[in-house]
């Protein structure tokens, strides 16, 4: 074993064997709800038991971390009655037809009120008509018509007698209220028109001075004829007016009767309204007038239920991912008619997801709704409002159906938004209401301890995985390799990880791999093949561009290089995490006052401004003399990761100094603090194991390792090809507890230490002073 490394039973924590549950899955009882989160799931239950005073919740944890597993294990286990229980319905508004009606019914009752008020509509559009036009009625009618006929002929009665007496006669030409009434001559007891007596003339039948004759005393009568036409056609009116009456009564008679058992069943605001407007639209417009430019009844007169009842006393629970707000607050379709002319109407109303989850509770994407800030400042007025109002499209919409304004709809909806800490904080950016109306943050917590407890209940849920799922069994062995796994994505020290989404994903193509092998277990070989080919599948651009740095020199793994050293970067793909070697470049110029820059890429990051007073301390100076140390870091890497190279940052510029050449075979990685202490880095194994991979590319000599804070060797869960490397004193893995002990790893030279306000001459940090101090 290299001197100083850490042996190779150090480098992968393994669980006792006996912290298993069982020998297998089978033994295992199931875990009930999610792994560690009994104060994400005590929030969840307060929120869900009992909603109300705006006591919304977000559910904080990141993608994978069991977020939904858990929302539905305390909703199967509370079942939350619904705290309302109501149908809306929309209908048309005669008296404003912009407006339409809402009503609010019991749920379930929506769809029975919408079934009768389209039987209605039916009886009014088809049977009606007939009604109407059968015997009695029409009897009825008959009999008016010829009352007035009866009235008219004794007015007219008088009259004909006084022509008769000079020789005249009265004649009409036609009945009803358009009658004509025309005095003609009588001739051998028949009437003659003036045109027939004109033609007489001509024919020689009679004479001119006889039909002047007859002219005047015909056009004496004018004055009488116009007065009797005009009580005529009063009459007419009247008797017009009696009969528009009889279907009048006896539709009002009907439709009152159908009416009355609409009203009787269904109690609620503004059904007697919308009951009584039908009436009179039946009465006003589709008697005696002609309807085929009408709305059809069935339409006009029907019920659009936004919501369903449902069957039990369940509170509605309404899960979407999408955020528009049409989707989520409601929306107007246009109905289009032939030549494309939108016609909006109440029936084109649709609901939304806050609408279908009145009563219960709807779950929301917070990440997704990060992204629309208007639809969630729209959601805060509704939550803050009590009652949505329903619009149609502002884009690409005619004017019509933007014209149409529904009634708000009131609703009483718990609101759960699921997201991560970012989507947390773009959100309380967004609006500072926010906070007060999500009052209950439930947070999952990212790990449990790495006790017996963590262990059993991550074996529990993994069992309750292969149950649901009907995998293959796991064996005690296969399980051990799960926790182990579990420890390494934790990223902490003495943690497993709560991301079950990914064990899960683990155990799945473990089950896979088992089955091709005709295994009727998962074994151990399946769980850690599991774990390598899903991160191979994810991490192939990684490995390429790692291949392509070594190719072209850009990282040197041999030698001794001046005012250069390796470290390792972290990069994300597809949710996985993967290190990448790169080089860290470091100079050294006078300046006119002491200062420091970073660049990686094209770019310039962050400096910690602590770094060069830290040295200053630690070199027993006042301060640094006037000079500028230029840092470079090539590939490029996150301006957040930079905190992994700071112990390297700090051992390149003291070798620097020292005029020391650095060791090109080890890469660094460790944070610094202000007070020069070494501290712990994210992903310490994906770190290591990406320059152990660059080194097998180019091959294994001995000499290659990593240097790692020595805080950080509780969290080694290396691959088992690197350990194997370890054993073979191939590869290693150098813990140190202070930046005086990395510069000696790195330089091969003594970091000396201060005695009698001095250090060794020859020791590294006693050259850099010097080189300071001059």
């Amino acid at each position: 074993m290299v001197r100083h490394a850490i042996p190779p039973e150090r480098l992968r924590w393994q669980p006792d064997t006996k912290d298993i549950p069982g020998d297998s899955t089978r033994d295992i009882p199931v875990l009930d709800g999610t792994l560690g989160q009994d104060a994400a799931a005590e929030a969840l239950q307060y929120a869900i038991a009992s909603p109300g005073h705006n006591q919304h919740v977000f559910l904080r944890g990141p993608r994978g971390s069991g977020r939904r597993r858990l929302l539905d294990s305390v909703f199967s286990s509370l079942r939350p009655e619904a705290r309302q229980s109501r149908d809306f319905c929309f209908v048309h508004n005669f008296s404003n037809p912009d407006r339409p009606r809402l009503i609010v019914l019991s749920r379930g009752d929506g769809r029975p009120f919408q079934k009768q008020m389209h039987r209605i509509a039916l009886f009014v559009r088809e049977r009606l008509p007939d009604i109407l036009a059968n015997d009695p009625i029409r009897g009825r009618r008959e009999a008016r018509r010829e009352a007035a006929e009866r009235d008219i002929r004794l007015l007219l009665r008088p009259l004909e007698k006084k022509l008769e007496a000079e020789g005249l006669a009265l004649t009409r030409s036609q009945a009803g209220p358009n009658a004509r009434l025309q005095v003609s001559v009588r001739i051998m007891g028949k009437p003659v028109s003036q045109e027939e007596f004109r033609n007489m003339v001509a024919r020689k039948q009679a004479t001119e001075e006889d039909r002047k004759k007859f002219d005047e005393r015909i056009k004496s009568y004018d004055e009488e004829i116009q007065k009797i036409s005009r009580q005529i056609r009063k009459k007419w009116q009247q008797a017009q007016q009696h009969i528009e009456q009889i279907d009048i009564t006896e539709t009002a008679r009907i439709m009152g009767e159908m009416t009355a058992e609409v009203s009787q069943r269904f109690k609620a605001d503004g059904i007697e309204t919308f009951l009584r407007e039908i009436i009179d639209d039946v009465l006003e417009k589709r008697i005696g007038h002609e309807t085929s430019q009408l709305a059809d009844p069935t339409v006009l007169y029907g019920v659009n239920v936004l919501n369903m009842g449902r069957e039990g006393s369940g509170a509605p629970t309404v899960s979407t991912s999408a955020v528009s707000p049409a989707s989520l607050f409601g929306t107007v379709d246009p109905a289009w008619r032939s030549g494309g002319r939108a016609v909006a109407s109440f029936q084109g109303i649709r609901s939304g997801t806050l609408i279908q989850a009145d009563g219960g509770f709807l779950i929301l994407d917070a990440e997704d709704l990060a992204n629309e800030p208007e639809v969630f400042r729209q959601l805060l007025r509704i939550l803050r409002a009590g009652e949505v109002a329903i619009a149609a499209p502002t884009a690409d919409w005619s004017q019509a159906a933007q014209s149409l304004r529904p009634e708000a709809v009131p609703v009483d909806v718990g609101v759960i938004l699921v997201g991560d800490r970012v989507a947390y904080d773009r959100l309380e950016s967004i609006s500072r209401e926010f906070s007060r109306r999500f009052r209950l943050l439930a947070d999952l917590e990212a790990s449990v301890a790495r006790d017996a407890e963590g262990i059993d209940r991550t074996c529990r849920f993994i069992s309750a995985v292969v149950q649901q799922e009907q995998l293959p069994p796991l064996t005690r062995p296969a399980l051990a390799a799960v926790v182990e796994i579990s420890a390494r994505l934790s990223d902490q020290p003495s943690r497993l990880t709560t991301r079950i989404g990914r064990l899960a994903e683990i155990v799945r193509e473990a089950a896979f791999l088992a089955s091709r092998d005709d295994e009727s277990e998962i074994g151990r070989e399946h769980v850690e093949s599991a774990f390598g080919r899903i991160r191979r599948r994810a991490g192939l651009p990684s490995a390429g561009r790692t291949q392509q740095s070594v190719d072209s020199g850009l990282v040197r793994l041999r030698g001794r290089t001046a005012g250069q050293l390796n470290v390792i970067t972290r990069e994300r793909l597809a949710e996985e995490i993967f290190g990448t070697p790169a080089r860290l470049s470091v100079t050294i110029a006078r300046a006119r006052n002491a200062s420091l820059s970073l660049e990686s890429g094209d770019h310039e990051l962050p400096v910690r401004q602590f770094l060069l007073p830290m040295i200053a301390e630690l070199l027993h100076l006042d301060e640094l003399p006037p000079l500028h140390a230029a840092l470079s870091i090539d590939p490029a890497m996150q301006a957040d990761d930079a905190g992994a190279t700071l112990l390297a940052q700090v051992c390149g510029l003291i070798a620097v100094l020292a005029g020391h050449a650095i060791r090109q075979d080890l890469a660094v990685i460790g944070s610094v603090d202000p007070r020069g202490q070494v501290g712990r880095v994210d992903f310490v194994n994906e770190r290591i194991e990406a320059y152990f991979d660059a080194c097998s590319q180019s091959g294994l000599n001995g000499q290659q390792g990593v240097i790692i804070p020595a805080v950080d060797r509780d969290r080694l869960s290396l691959d088992k090809r690197v350990i194997r490397a370890c054993t073979n004193d191939q590869f290693q893995v150098i813990p140190v507890a202070g930046i005086p002990e990395a510069v000696e790893r790195l330089t091969g030279k003594t970091a000396g230490t201060w005695k009698e306000d001095a250090f060794p001459e020859d020791s590294v940090l006693g050259m850099a002073r010097r080189a300071l101090v001059k």
